[in-house]
């Protein structure tokens, strides 16, 4: 079965930029642009910030996959299993850490890591198949979102 690629169009962006100005206002969207843009800012300040997201995303994954341990305790249950290769992914998408160093942060080789990233690449591209999945994906990655553009 051939897999189609959604075409993301100039127009689709301006209304989802509307979407975000719209939910979060001017200022903080900008900030929200800017921080995912890579804008560089002062060493000490965005140490703080990568920690405070890695500890974010991996408490509200967790949370909202249901997943009872810690990441950090690599159990094999489905939600447990979701709840690590979302982090892993979520992490690498915002932040600048590398895959070695998110590894350090849970115990893990870089494979490892590499290895849960590009599993939920894979389980993005085609969603008709993890509802479920995608549904808490996408209500996870929301709230990423917005406590980075609470921290900003």
């Amino acid at each position: 079965m051939e897999q189609k690629k959604k075409e993301h169009s100039y127009s689709e962006l301006q209304r989802e930029i509307d979407k975000l100005i719209t939910k979060f206002g001017m200022t903080k969207a900008i900030t929200i642009v800017h921080h995912l843009s890579g804008e560089p800012r002062s060493v000490k300040n965005e140490k703080q910030k990568v920690q405070l997201l890695v500890t974010f995303i991996t408490t509200e994954s967790r949370r909202l996959f249901g997943c009872e341990v810690s990441v950090t305790d690599h159990e094999n249950t489905k939600e447990c299993l979701d709840a690590r290769m979302t982090t892993y992914h979520l992490i690498k998408t915002y932040t600048d850490l590398s895959y070695s160093q998110i590894g350090k942060r849970f115990g893990q080789s870089k494979r490892a890591v590499i290895h849960h990233h590009n599993k939920c690449k894979d389980v993005l591209s085609i969603p008709q198949f993890h509802k479920s999945f995608m549904s808490t994906y996408h209500l996870l990655e929301r709230n990423v979102i917005q406590f980075l553009a609470k921290i900003n």
